[in-house]
């Protein structure tokens, strides 16, 4: 039996960590600790769902999958908000280029990646 998109569970857990998302930069102090922690903690559980979801153990095809990248991405920007979004973008190219043997690449987003670290993490004069 075939389902559409929507009748599975990565879809619908993608879903309200994107509804969710929309909530995370609430300006006042419990209601946004409650939320980010919320949705990192779906995201994190979901996360280790997909890759125990399976009998077999293969770490290289649970990073590769698209669904464990979304919920590790979103758990870790929950938690540290102040995380610029280029980053993840970033770092999903360079896993991406390394599951394929890409070294440019790899090389491109490592360079990328690195210049957004840099500028993020200067201090400001």
């Amino acid at each position: 039996m075939n389902k559409y998109f929507w009748q599975g569970t990565n879809f619908w857990v993608a879903f309200v960590l994107a509804f969710g998302g929309l909530f995370v930069g609430f300006p006042e102090g419990e209601a946004k600790t409650t939320v980010e922690l919320f949705f990192a903690s779906i995201a994190g559980i979901f996360a280790i769902r997909q890759k125990v979801k399976d009998v077999q153990i293969d770490w290289t095809a649970w990073i590769k999958s698209a669904n464990t990248r979304n919920y590790l991405f979103t758990a870790i920007v929950a938690v540290f908000p102040m995380i610029p979004g280029d980053v993840f973008k970033h770092v999903n190219a360079i896993i991406e280029a390394a599951i394929g043997g890409n070294w440019q690449g790899i090389a491109a987003g490592v360079f990328s990646l690195a210049t957004i670290l840099f500028y993020w993490l200067k201090p400001k004069q």
